[in-house]
């Protein structure tokens, strides 16, 4: 139970990221996007085929691209949740 809370969790704060994500620099973030969004609906399969665990890396993983992101200035979050990466 405590996985799939868990993983539900990190569902909302990965939507919530993606939904608010600001493209600078289109041209540049295209290949980055594109494997993005296939690990944000690789993280919601997993979810639905109850593999939890396998959700929650897929978060991370989809974080972790944004938080990059964020770092090399090819993405922009607003402040409302800037607090979720390290930049």
């Amino acid at each position: 139970m405590y996985l799939k809370n868990a993983a539900r969790k990190e569902i909302e704060r990965i939507d919530k990221i993606m939904e608010n994500l600001e493209l600078i620099d289109g041209e540049k973030t295209d290949s980055l996007v594109k494997v993005m969004n296939s690990y944000h609906e690789d993280l919601k399969s997993f979810f639905g085929k109850k593999q939890y665990l396998q959700a929650l890396e897929t978060a991370f993983i989809v974080w972790a691209y944004v938080d990059a992101g964020l770092h090399l200035k090819v993405f922009r979050v607003p402040d409302s949740i800037k607090n979720m990466f390290t930049v």
